[in-house]
């Protein structure tokens, strides 16, 4: 197997494990704070962004990292959820192997886009670096949730990177 096949295989999994935990694991620390958000306006020392009221915003951010959850109810499961918001370390060059990727930008930032059919998800590089990049992704559900996606998407202002 060639470094390029090895290194796909490894961001497969890694973007699986992204999609699920919200980089908690990954940047090893835990989320202290749990407000909720309701009524269309989100903002945090991280982000702020408009979404549809109907929906209901987890912030599990912290003084280190944004974690952000969003459901179709104040009953935060797996069941309900339709969305995130997260930072998190990226690689640039590996993203740059999905052959359905949309360059795009979001608050003034470069990144792409990627969607499957299930999932609408943007990578939004925070800084120029290439390895290691401080990355915002806003992930949502795209069979239901994509007119959500597209107003957090055209709305969110980064506030804060962390360093």
């Amino acid at each position: 197997m060639n470094t390029k096949n090895y290194q796909s295989i490894i961001l497969i999994l890694i973007l699986g494990t992204v999609t699920v935990s919200g980089c908690t694991y990954l940047t090893g620390t835990t989320a202290t704070i749990n407000k909720t958000s309701t009524g269309g306006n989100f903002e945090n020392e991280w982000v702020k962004f408009q979404y549809p009221p109907e929906l209901v915003i987890l912030d599990q951010s912290n003084s280190t990292q944004c974690k952000l959850e969003i459901y179709n109810s104040s009953t935060p499961n797996i069941e309900n959820m339709v969305g995130e918001v997260f930072y998190c370390k990226s690689n640039r060059t590996d993203l740059s192997c999905f052959t359905k990727r949309k360059s795009i930008t979001i608050a003034d930032k470069p990144g792409i886009k990627i969607e499957d059919g299930l999932q609408v998800c943007s990578y939004v590089f925070l800084n120029s670096e290439y390895i290691d990049v401080k990355t915002m992704i806003v992930n949502f559900d795209a069979q239901k949730y994509r007119d959500a996606y597209q107003k957090v998407a055209d709305t969110v202002v980064v506030k804060k990177i962390s360093s």
